[in-house]
């Protein structure tokens, strides 16, 4: 079998999201599924947020893999919406995966990556209750 014939990654958007992100490029976000479909890919979805701090699709994505490689080739297409390769995200917040923090330094350079407030919630939470356990003791 030729493995240039089977499809790893798929990515899909409507033309009305692009036109948004061109017109509110500002800030990304992006958060991913694991494994919750039938075909046990990934889910990787990206919204943007416009000035009245409304959320938009940008684009879905399924990917193989957790590999960087999955994410940077994901990244890239997103890059490739942009109209103006001078106007790019200035904040892109993600969970803290560490391939796709990664493909962020390599795609958007330039671009501030801030942790989702839930991922950083959880984990204060987490040291808080082991700190307050050990306390007690």
């Amino acid at each position: 079998m030729d493995t240039h014939d089977v499809v790893k990654d798929i990515m899909w958007f409507h033309p009305d999201s692009i036109k948004l992100l061109n017109a509110f490029p500002t800030m990304l976000i992006c958060d991913i599924t694991f494994k919750m479909n039938k075909y046990r890919f990934l889910l990787l979805e990206t919204v943007g947020v416009t000035s009245i701090e409304m959320i938009f699709f940008v684009v879905f994505s399924y990917l193989q893999s957790k590999r960087m490689n999955n994410f940077e080739w994901d990244l890239n297409k997103v890059r490739g919406l942009f109209m103006k390769d001078d106007v790019l995200p200035h904040v892109i917040v993600i969970d803290k995966d560490l391939p796709l923090m990664n493909a962020l330094k390599v795609v958007f350079a330039f671009a501030t990556n801030l942790l989702c407030e839930f991922y950083i919630s959880k984990n204060v939470r987490a040291k808080c209750k082991i700190l307050v356990t050990k306390a007690k003791d």
